[in-house]
């Protein structure tokens, strides 16, 4: 049975990381179909990307000539020319400069029309102008995003992508799927990843930019009772705190290797700042909580980074093996547990070099979308060969998109409970889940 994601899946998916906008999402190239798709669809992106310094250029397929066609004070060529001024102010607004703002031409409602030799043209085109411009991300609208010059759209930017820009974040926005979707419009589970984005320091902005669009919201053009008009319907779901989109399910990456860490730790001795952030601190204590009260023989904690965290289980352990694949990140770890001499530490990557041991706890938080899925199911036997009866197992991640990592924290929990389950040997003594991360703790009964 084909299960496909809901409004409400959508509304509460994954965060993307405001914070590591710029690393993240980088600079993006937009696929608009007419001009306001940009506005509607991601003009909060679009305005957080400007603000954090990255570059975006807007490429208009269309110039919305077809929105008033019984229109005599505004026929189409006069129609193209007024919206793509505003699409301009708009993407000003954005803070986009009228340098990076491109349009086709296309003809608008007019896109499934398009053979493949005008296809091939427009992808070109795309190339063209974003040639040498390090772009690093592309959008446009979702696959069935239900309006024809929307769908083209995709196709278009699906294959530009495919033409040696595969190596792009690819993230498309709904328009039309919000108001007008059949059930066949929305994605299935296994198709997509859903992720949302808060805008709120950008609702104003956002807002300010849709309204530049005043020949779509009815204020110019009056003799055309048939034509396009933005209704406080259609533009209820544009107004809120957050924007939606939808990206590949599996990029096929391979796992994260000792040199991606040691470009991280060449930069920062905290480079998730666990010492003093707020919010990694209250989910220690929760992790802490979360395993009872119980005190533990034997622990074995995998990826303990700098230390705050390993600091914390040395209290609930007698003895507590620390590890992590960093030399410079062990090194500080030494250092943020001072004093605690039950902590053995060692540099180890798990991948190549499991520790033979036997272990009535064991950590693996914010580790396992570092990892591919096959490493990641290795490592979750060589967990159950090492996790003595009665031992419990602690699994936290970060559960908000990173383009970067080969899994989601979800993806890995969803992979581990499958597993744990299919062992037959497991319950399940706590399962948390806030907005920013998941919490799993496991008991091992036989």
């Amino acid at each position: 049975m084909k299960v496909r994601i809901s409004v409400s899946d959508v509304k509460n998916a994954p965060l993307i990381n405001k914070n590591r906008i710029a690393e993240d999402i980088g600079n993006s190239i937009v696929l608009a179909p007419h001009p306001d798709d940009e506005s509607l669809g991601c003009g909060g992106l679009i305005a957080m990307l400007r603000a954090s310094g990255k570059n975006v250029i807007i490429i208009f397929i269309t110039s919305g000539s077809a929105s008033h066609l019984h229109s005599a004070t505004h026929p189409p060529h006069k129609l193209a020319a007024l919206r793509e001024s505003e699409a301009k102010a708009a993407c000003l607004v954005l803070g986009v400069r009228p340098k990076n703002v491109f349009f086709l031409k296309a003809q608008d409602g007019g896109l499934q029309s398009l053979d493949s030799t005008e296809i091939d043209e427009l992808v070109e085109t795309i190339a063209a102008i974003s040639l040498n411009r390090n772009m690093q991300s592309i959008l446009f609208p979702w696959r069935r995003d239900p309006h024809p010059d929307h769908i083209m759209t995709n196709t278009i930017g699906k294959q530009f992508v495919k033409a040696g820009n595969d190596k792009l974040i690819q993230l498309e926005y709904p328009i039309w799927l919000w108001n007008n979707g059949l059930i066949e419009d929305w994605p299935l589970l296994e198709e997509v990843k859903y992720v949302r984005l808060n805008i709120k320091d950008y609702v104003s902005v956002k807002k300010e930019a849709i309204e530049k669009h005043k020949s779509q919201l009815g204020h110019i053009i009056k003799d055309d009772s048939t034509g396009f008009v933005l209704t406080e319907n259609l533009l209820k779901p544009f107004e809120g705190n957050y924007e939606y989109y939808f990206t590949e399910k599996d990029r096929q990456l391979n796992s994260l290797d000792k040199s991606y860490f040691e470009h991280i730790y060449n930069n920062s001795s905290d480079p998730w700042n666990f010492k003093n952030s707020t919010y990694e601190n209250e989910k220690y204590k929760t992790s802490i909580l979360a395993i009872g009260e119980k005190k533990f023989k034997k622990g074995f904690e995998i990826g303990c980074s700098i230390g705050v965290q390993t600091k914390l289980l040395a209290e609930r352990c007698d003895t507590l093996l620390a590890v992590d694949i960093n030399e410079k990140a062990v090194k500080e770890a030494k250092l943020t547990c001072k004093g605690k001499d039950n902590i053995k530490f060692k540099v180890l990557d798990i991948s190549k070099d499991f520790p033979k041991g036997k272990y009535d706890l064991i950590t693996l938080c914010e580790v396992g979308y570092y990892l591919d899925k096959n490493t990641l199911v290795t490592i979750f036997q060589d967990i159950h060969n090492a996790l003595l009866k009665n031992g419990r197992l602690l699994v936290v991640h970060w559960i908000g998109f990173v383009p970067e990592y080969p899994l989601s924290g979800d993806d890995v929990h969803n992979s581990l409970k499958k597993f744990l389950l299919g062992k037959n040997k497991y319950v399940q003594i706590s399962n948390q889940r806030n907005e920013l991360y998941k919490l799993d703790v496991w008991e091992k009964i036989a």
